[in-house]
């Protein structure tokens, strides 16, 4: 990213920010494991203490708008894609995957 946004920084994005709450009220960063991990092990932090905290983070222009995000130790796409692997996953992980990913996209839409 610095590469290609070299005057920008990445910062974590608290849970009062408007993103967190455009359709959804999320009140944590889900942390949600690789399926393939989670089938194995049952576990959701693959690196153990180094990957238990999830981190939602942006890139703001100047006026404080987010131009991208990007999440850290968790895996918020396979809520999306392997949601028809396995009900316990499906159940576990996408509700709260749906409800960051649909506020994401609303947030981005009107903004």
């Amino acid at each position: 990213m610095k590469q290609v946004l070299p005057e920008y920084t990445i910062e974590d994005v608290v849970l009062g920010d408007p993103i967190f709450q455009t359709q959804f009220n999320v009140t944590k960063v889900p942390q949600i494991p690789r399926y393939p991990f989670w089938a194995a092990t049952g576990g959701t932090s693959e690196r153990g203490e180094e990957t238990r905290e999830p981190h939602f983070r942006a890139i703001r222009n100047g006026g404080g708008q987010i131009m991208v995000v990007m999440t850290h130790n968790t895996d918020i796409a396979d809520s999306w894609e392997r949601e028809g692997e396995n009900v316990e996953y499906f159940r576990r992980f996408s509700p709260d995957g749906y409800a960051l990913g649909v506020n994401v996209l609303l947030y981005a839409m009107t903004h």
